[in-house]
């Protein structure tokens, strides 16, 4: 799909399920990742402690 998507931001990590998550998904910060893009666009970050 990114291929069809030049401009959209696109944040990809392994699943954080138990038998993946230390194969790509700690340290990828994607949540945090989110929010830089948000704010780049000048949108309110995301409180992922409330969802």
């Amino acid at each position: 799909l990114a291929p069809a998507l030049p401009d959209v931001p696109i944040i990809a990590s392994a699943h954080p399920s138990p038998m993946s998550a230390d194969r790509g998904f700690f340290g990828s910060k994607p949540f945090s990742r989110a929010n830089e893009f948000l704010y780049e666009l000048g949108a309110d970050p995301i409180n992922w402690s409330l969802t």
